[in-house]
């Protein structure tokens, strides 16, 4: 009990430091209290500093670079280091993070450590002279102002010693931009430069050895490297088990904290499209924004994302700078989370049409649908159209009833991702939305019925390509090279393409004091009432538990059924059954399920007018059935073979004495082993949103995009997953129990086995 009193009384004065950390700083002198985190590079000079201007501070060791993102995240609440390589890693898209105005006191030299146990002769006396020359010629300057200041990453050639004496081992770290990095899978850098450079002066190769800095200086003092250069502080530590030479140069040190700066008034406030350059910039799957952004951000790195729900969550987490999207659907989104704003300098100007596929009905559509068009523009109506969805009250947003339309002409298939506000979305649990309304109208002005789907976005091409919708309409640019594999309609919409980024400066600041004066509480309730109660959300939910125990109970049903039966086929040793099924299990348990699902959806049904959830039915059924024979066969052969032959000499048939004999025998050995079995099947149906069904995943996502909530709704999911694993889970183990041989009465085990030898 003692321990724990003490453990429960660390947490409290744990938890009392940190809030005495909270508060935004704005000045050195806030740093220096009690419960103040730090964070530090072990042995640096940023080290010794805080330990002597800050000795009330706690203090946490980092690797080069960790303390951007824990001071972004809030795991410290500053960071002390060398204010050019902050300043650079804010200038190229950190974000959630500046610089104080006030440095740490003094200066931080640089230079090269010498290991005292190197054998190439007179090591520190050619790197100084080294040093002497190229800051007498001017390289060494001219280095520093490519490197550093004016951010030229480009490495120069320098003619390497064809014949060199000498064998040089260079130790870096490969972390610290502009100094030491990877570019691709070469170093670059200041210090990298530096180093072939030295290695011709000296007519030597060089070989380059990559450590955290704990480890560098270790290296040098046992001589397993010979000289580091990666931007090192001389302190007087590292003076003790190694030699400087004198310094290249010196640095100030500069202390981060969290927040974004305020923008300077004479500034745009760091909403300049340029400033993204070199940034991360998020892209939805299947859109066509890379090269757009490629082509006016060429530095920029791209990551990848099914959502802009999910691009949301990483720019609030600080894991990408910026994503793309169509003004409409981004002016929305703003409209619903005041922690984004929009760049005012759009990407690019790009038309939306409808598409079809190259087929003969598809190309007659393709005319009907540019008939409509231009009759919609020429009137008015598509312009008050546009004005209803993207400008008006959602109050005023009416549709008309899609699903009630006459169909003297047949029945259209339209697809969508049902997931962006104004364009296409959810409400009220119908799917509705300008691209919707306007397929509508259009099936209604031709005679056409109309049935809506909603897909994630990279599965409405092949949609269409494969037949599995007649037309499709989701934002979608016409590009040329989607042309090639399918037909577009005449534009019906012009967007601009616009960056949306995170608010700086006040917006930051008062949606921080906005959720602080919530509470968390309050922000639960918010949330909850956000994801279930507005527009009637909980149907979704209802709807996604039930489509997902649909797939669920039918492939453990289906699946069993399946495994038993080819069990059978293959117990007694058939030669082709087995090889069929070894090739069986080995095509279905080698695939991902996902590119099993799509291939049966887009291809191998793809012709035939199949659900989505008939075709997860049909993938999870093949996949738990491989399961299934997996067990028996291992069970089965857990029984002994002796159990056979007595079996036969009791008279037993082959079939009697498998259902009467080693059945029951071999289902203990599995039964656990198949509970787990239903319970991953239950968590591999999330992936089913791919090959258009609406399970339990795909409405969290629907009501995400609607919601911008990044976390809440995924939370809920994961509540439910574990409840229907419970309920799943508790039904699976009543029936084992039932099954179970140990649990059967001994007139039933006994049955047909005489037990009276007395005639």
């Amino acid at each position: 009990m003692k321990r724990v009193a003490l453990a429960l009384l660390a947490l409290l004065m744990a938890l009392a430091a940190s809030a005495a950390a909270e508060g935004e700083i704005t000045s050195k002198a806030q740093l220096d209290r009690p419960g103040v985190r730090i964070g530090v590079g072990t042995g640096s000079a940023a080290m010794l500093m805080v330990e002597q201007e800050l000795p009330n501070a706690e203090l946490v060791y980092l690797e080069a670079g960790e303390g951007f993102e824990a001071v972004a995240l809030g795991k410290i609440d500053a960071y002390v280091y060398d204010r050019r390589q902050m300043e650079l890693a804010i200038e190229s898209g950190r974000r959630g993070v500046h610089l104080l105005d006030e440095d740490m006191e003094g200066v931080v030299p640089i230079a090269a450590g010498i290991s005292p146990a190197s054998k190439i002769p007179d090591l520190e006396q050619s790197v100084n002279a080294f040093i002497a020359q190229i800051k007498a010629d001017g390289t060494l300057d001219d280095m520093y102002r490519r490197w550093v200041t004016d951010g030229d990453l480009t490495m120069p050639d320098i003619d390497m010693p064809s014949d060199p004496r000498l064998h040089l081992v260079v130790g870096t770290t490969g972390i610290v931009p502009p100094f030491s990095y990877y570019v691709g899978d070469a170093l670059s850098g200041y210090d990298i430069e530096m180093a072939y450079r030295f290695a011709a002066y000296i007519n030597a190769d060089v070989t380059f050895k990559v450590y955290d800095y704990g480890s560098i200086i270790i290296a040098a003092a046992t001589g397993d490297v010979d000289l580091i250069l990666a931007n090192l502080n001389v302190t007087p530590e590292r003076a003790e088990v190694l030699t400087f030479s004198d310094p290249f140069y010196e640095l100030p040190v500069a202390i981060m904290v969290k927040g974004d700066p305020k923008p300077d008034a004479a500034s745009d406030g760091g909403k300049s499209l340029d400033r993204l350059n070199g940034a991360r910039i998020g892209i939805q799957t299947g859109t066509s924004y890379t090269d757009t952004v490629l082509e006016r951000l060429p530095d920029a790195q791209i990551s990848y994302f099914n959502t802009y729900t999910d691009m949301v969550a990483a720019l609030e987490t600080y894991k990408i700078d910026a994503f793309p999207g169509d003004e409409p659907v981004m002016k929305m989104m703003v409209a619903e989370d005041d922690r984004l704003e929009l760049l005012e300098e759009p990407l690019e100007s790009v038309d939306m049409g409808f598409v079809l596929p190259k087929s003969e009905t598809g190309e007659k559509l393709q005319g009907e649908l540019n008939e409509w068009i231009a009759a919609m523009k020429a009137d008015g109506r598509m312009d008050a159209l546009f004005e209803k969805w993207v400008d008006g009250p959602e109050s005023g947003k009416t549709m008309p009833d899609y699903e009630a339309l006459p169909a003297p002409n047949g029945t259209l298939r339209f697809a969508t991702e049902a997931a962006y506000a104004p364009m296409n979305y959810l409400r009220d649990g119908k799917i509705v939305g300008l691209e919707v309304e306007m397929a509508a109208l259009f099936c209604e002005a031709y005679g056409y019925g109309m049935t809506v789907q909603a897909m994630n976005f990279d599965g409405l091409l092949p949609a269409v390509k494969s037949g599995k919708a007649d037309f499709v309409a989701a934002s979608i640019a016409i590009t040329e090279e989607r042309a090639e594999s399918v037909n577009f309609s005449d534009p019906y919409f012009n967007a601009g393409t616009v960056l949306a980024v995170l608010k700086g400066g006040e917006g930051a600041a008062a949606t921080e004091k906005a959720a602080d004066e919530t509470g968390a509480l309050g922000g639960v309730a918010d949330s909850f009432q956000k994801t279930f109660v507005r527009e009637g959300r909980w149907q979704l939910f209802a709807r996604g538990v039930v489509t997902t125990l649909v797939i669920t109970l039918l492939s453990i049903l289906f699946g069993t059924l399946l495994g038993f039966a080819v069990f059978m086929l293959c117990r007694n040793g058939n030669p082709i059954a087995n090889g069929v099924t070894r090739f069986s299990m080995w095509l279905v348990q080698g695939m991902p399920m996902v590119v099993l699902l799509m291939i049966l959806y887009y291809i191998i049904f793809g012709s035939v007018a199949i659900s989505g959830i008939a075709v997860a039915v049909v993938g999870f059924t093949l996949t738990f059935g491989a399961a299934v024979f997996g067990l028996l066969k291992m069970g089965v052969g857990a029984v002994d073979g002796g159990q056979y032959e007595a079996a036969y000499a009791l008279g037993y048939s082959n079939r009697r004495t498998f259902f009467r004999i080693i059945l029951p025998q071999a289902l203990p050995h599995v039964l656990s082993a198949y509970r787990g079995e239903v319970v991953g099947l239950i968590k591999a149906t999330a992936i089913v949103g791919y090959i258009a069904v609406q399970d339990l995943t795909k409405m969290g996502d629907i009501v995400r995009s609607r919601t911008y909530e990044a976390f809440f709704p995924l939370i809920a999911v994961t509540v439910i997953y574990f409840l229907l694993e419970g309920l799943i889970g508790f039904m699976v183990s009543r029936f084992t129990i039932n099954i179970n041989p140990r649990r059967r009465k001994p007139e039933d085990i006994l049955k047909g086995v005489k037990t009276d030898d007395q005639d």
